[in-house]
Order: C-alpha cells, then structure tokens, then sequence
C-alpha cells in the first residue's frame, strides 16, 4: 500500500509536492472507510482536481515515470541516458538539478521508504530504508552518483552488488537481480503492487486479464456491468490467431502481413472479438442482440476493462492510479467505482485507487473525507504547479454542498480563470 509519494523538478512541478494517503487523525468523518495497516490508518482513494494544463497529469506521470524507470533499470546499456526525466524548464537552474522521487509505502507487512534523484545521464542519489521500528533502518544509500553506504556486516557483499552496477543504473534493481534478499521485497511492490494507467492502458491491461478469466472474474464483470444500467445481460469474448492469408486477399500490403505473421509466432499476433448482449423488447416480445464492443460508448468500454483491473487489484493489494477516470463514465458509474474500495467485503486486500478528474459533480463530504480531496494550481506567472488538500484549509465546509459550491467560487483555486471581454461572437 502507498502511504506517501514526492516528486520536485518534474515538468511543471518545481519545488517538492507530497501526495499522503495516511489518515489525518483530525478528520473524523467515515473512519470506517479507512485501511488499517500496522499503526496507520490509510485512504483507499484520493481524487486530484484542477484546471486543464494545472497539473495534474504531471503528479500521476512522475509516479509512472519513477516505477518504469525502477522497473526497467536493469535493462538499460551503459551508455543509454534517462529521457523520461524532464525537469522544470522556467528556471535555469532547475536544469542543473536533478528530479527528485519518494515513495513511503507497504509491502507484506514491512514498511519501507525508497527514493532517488536523477539527471538525463545518471542517477545522482538514491537510498532504501526498512522501518523495522518507529525509525527507519538503512539498507543502502548512494550519493555523488557511485558513493555507495551499506550497514555494518553487510558491506562485503552489498559493494559486490555495487560493483556490477552503472551510474545510469538503480541500485535497488541492480542488486534484486543479483538475488540480494533485502532488496527484493521493495522491488517487487514496483514491479507488481503499484500502476498508473490512462485509458489505452487500461484496454489493453484489461484485455490480458479478461483473457484469463476465471468464473469469479466473468461473474464480477457481468454483476458490475448489468448494476452500471448498461442494459447488458451477458458478454461474449472471443480470441483467435491473426490468419495472414485473410489479411492478404483482404489488401493488406504484403509486407505488414509478414510483420503480422511473425507477431503471431511470437503469441503477439491475436484478434479479440467481443460483444456485449442486450435484452430488446420488440413486438415479437423480448430479444436479444450482441452489440460489437467497439461500437458501445467509451463509458461502457472504459468500464468493461476497468473492472478487470479493479477486481485484479482488490485480490492482490495493489494501488491503481488513473489519469481521467471519469473519461467517458457517468458520476454515477465513477462513485460506484470509488464505493467498491470502500466496501470491505469487495476490498478485503486494502487496494487503493488514486485518480485525476474534472468532474465535480460528485465533489462532496458524502463520498469523500476532507483528506482525500487534492487540488493542483498552477501558478502561471511562474509556470509552477503546488499540490494540496482539502483538510488544509481553515475554517473546513461543514455542509455536504459546501465543497462544490466553494470550489466554484474559487475558495480553494484549481480553477481556471476564464475572460471573455472583448470577445467577438
């Protein structure tokens, strides 16, 4: 589970910015709501609002930009740089400096707190610590690019881990690789437990996952799509390989045809039929029609897969973070979407989900604690983007309505300012 996640000289974001999924004890609304892990209490969800180009996008990519960077280190050559790294551009200075990434979070019952700071060319620092107590132990730390600081006892066998690394290259990668026994747990929550998805990421993730169906799977689908009110009572799915000869006789060029049959040797070449079965009065009585799922709103497609990853998630403790969740879904579809992590019959694992929206429809103290709501301004006069929540501010709306409506008013900013002086219709 996340506890806690910074990122400073990342794209808009100049100075550091903290997204906390620990409870704040001051805030005492739904404490049912809350995930018990350890001594913390901990958010299933929190919602990020801001205007277009606030932001926000920004803080969910510094997150993905962190993992993949994690989990594809050891892949990277010697002399390849980091183009994901993308500091702040509207201060000189920020160029020189490094971007900068924490993560606090648990993984099978451990507590940990792992981060690094980067360049284009190399990491610059980097540090992993195990809270076995209240304070935390070291398991390594990496400054200057290759100054390396390991526990006493274990400094014979952790610099020959360091040995095989590069500076362009993470330490906590490199030495899970080499089977080092107390990396791999902290490894593992990034390569397993922790994703960002927009929604082609999520189609294609959901497809994987909906292929591997078991019954418990098929039945969640269908439950969540017939109390969505999509009027869909059954789906069918359907995968068959890539038949080259057809694609040829149907005029695909030669040349991609070849391409196609390769990725078909290597399992990559597949075709997905899948439709959604609705129940039609007619005149004749009831009937039913199959409706090809390309063809149903992005909505119903975004919550067909979706749900895939909700339920992979709450089997497996994992934290989903989506940019634009409400994409395409009703408010109505969204809030049941947030319930299910609230519910602890469906989340038994303590998955949580963070996501981005415009929508504030659904902005309000009965589907979220003050410490749950996030806002993203964006100073234009700078360029800069601050992060911050709603239990932040004093005196807090004590009416359900209140958030909405004091959000609109610019109470809370994270609202863009229109003018339409001297507009020309």
């Amino acid at each position: 589970m996340l506890l806690q996640f910074s990122t400073s000289n990342f794209r808009s974001i100049k100075d550091e910015v903290t997204l906390s999924m620990m409870a704040n004890s001051k805030v005492e609304e739904h404490e049912d709501w809350l995930c018990r892990t350890g001594s913390e209490n901990l958010l299933p969800v929190a919602a990020i609002y801001g205007a277009n180009a606030a932001g926000k996008s920004n803080i969910l990519n510094a997150m993905a930009v962190a993992i993949k960077l994690i989990r594809y280190s050891d892949l990277r050559g010697i002399n390849n740089t980091l183009p994901e790294i993308a500091p702040f551009l509207f201060d000189e200075e920020m160029h020189t400096q490094p971007t900068r990434f924490d993560f606090i979070f648990v993984y099978k019952g451990k507590k940990y707190q792992y981060g690094f700071a980067a360049d284009r060319r190399m990491i610059i620092e980097e540090y992993l610590y195990v809270y076995e107590a209240s304070k935390p132990t070291k398991i390594f730390e990496r400054q200057d690019m290759n100054q390396y600081s390991f526990p006493a006892g274990k400094e014979k066998r952790f610099n020959e881990y360091a040995e095989k690394n590069t500076p362009n290259k993470l330490f906590l990668a490199t030495a899970t690789s080499w089977n080092c026994a107390e990396t791999k747990e902290p490894y593992m929550w990034f390569a397993e437990a922790i994703d960002v998805y927009d929604f082609e990421q999520i189609r294609s993730e959901g497809l994987g996952i909906i292929e591997e169906a078991d019954q418990g799977l098929k039945e969640f689908l269908l439950k969540t799509l017939k109390d969505s009110d999509f009027n869909i009572t059954g789906y069918t799915f359907e995968v068959a390989p890539v038949m080259v000869e057809d694609l040829k006789q149907s005029g695909v060029p030669d040349v991609i045809a070849e391409l196609l049959r390769r990725q078909a040797l290597e399992g990559e070449g597949k075709r997905y039929k899948i439709a959604a079965r609705h129940a039609i009065k007619t005149k004749a009585g009831s009937r039913y029609f199959e409706l090809p799922l390309q063809e149903e709103s992005s909505g119903t497609e975004q919550m067909f897969f979706g749900a895939a990853l909700i339920k992979r998630a709450m089997e497996s403790e994992k934290t989903i973070i989506i940019d634009e969740l409400s994409a395409g879904l009703h408010p109505r579809l969204l809030q049941a979407i947030i319930k299910m992590f609230y519910d602890k019959e469906l989340n038994k694992t303590n998955a949580q989900l963070i996501f981005s929206t415009h929508d504030i429809s659904f902005l309000s103290l009965e589907l979220f604690r003050k410490d749950q709501i996030y806002f993203v301004e964006k100073d234009n006069s700078v360029g800069t983007s601050t992060l911050y929540s709603l239990d932040e501010f004093s005196p807090a709306p004590v009416r359900e309505d209140n958030v909405r409506d004091s959000y609109l008013q610019g109470r809370y900013g994270a609202i863009p300012v229109i003018s339409l002086e001297g507009t020309i219709w």
